[in-house]
């Protein structure tokens, strides 16, 4: 075989973040005036907004990468400050408390996800590999937990992807060249561009059915996880 291990991103790839943080915000606002659905929809498009502005999505800027998980927790932060603010929450940092450990949850699976995850762990070694915070991923990602060689989370190796740190660390942990590799995952910033740099191949998951950008290399595109049975 071509390929001795598949390596995953984690949200938006194998896990719906969006549905996540959605079900953090209920349960933080429960029993409050803001636990209306209108209320946890302008809380979260106020989080969209708030990632941009820190800066969080800008993975290839070194300070955003110095700072990415200190930044990570003033983001949450921000939520409920923002909720204290505009809604006059009361309680606030009860509220952050109840946020952050319902998203230390087992996650919304996308759609296939588990069964695809199942039945490649019978051929290949998988491993997830995610940018983020070290007590919420390993918690939203326990499901995987069985099927998994390794799972690299950037706050405990101290580098986040598309880093060239982030894929030494991963390959060395893995013991793999990567030629022996396949990366899947959706953002083409921080999963296609780590792969493309490290030479390994990658198969884009997009299901929203956008147009490659030409300095993006993949070996395939798929809408569907459960496309990765058959290839």
């Amino acid at each position: 075989m071509k390929y001795r291990h598949i390596i995953f991103d984690a949200d938006h790839t194998l896990v719906d973040f969006n549905e996540d943080e959605k079900r953090a915000f209920r349960a933080a606002f429960k029993d409050t005036p803001l636990s209306g659905e209108e209320t946890v929809a302008e809380i979260w498009k106020f989080s969209y907004e708030n990632w941009e502005e820190l800066g969080l999505n800008r993975v290839n800027d070194p300070d955003i990468r110095k700072r990415y998980h200190a930044l990570y927790y003033v983001h949450i932060h921000a939520l409920f400050e923002h909720a204290e603010r505009r809604y006059g929450l009361e309680n606030a940092d009860g509220a952050e408390k109840i946020f952050y450990r319902a998203l230390c949850s087992p996650s919304c699976l996308r759609e296939g996800a588990w069964e695809t995850v199942k039945a490649l762990s019978k051929k290949y070694a998988l491993s997830i590999a995610t940018n983020g915070l070290s007590e919420m991923q390993r918690a939203r990602l326990k499901e995987f937990a069985p099927y998994l060689t390794e799972l690299f989370v950037s706050e405990e190796v101290n580098a986040i992807k598309p880093s060239e740190e982030f894929g030494k660390i991963m390959l060395d942990a893995l013991g793999a060249r990567a030629e022996e590799c396949l990366f899947v995952g959706d953002s083409l910033t921080s999963d296609i561009a780590l792969a493309n740099k490290l030479r390994m191949d990658a198969v884009w998951y997009d299901p929203d059915g956008r147009t490659l950008p030409a300095e993006y290399s993949v070996v395939k595109k798929i809408s569907s996880l459960s496309e990765l049975k058959n290839l």
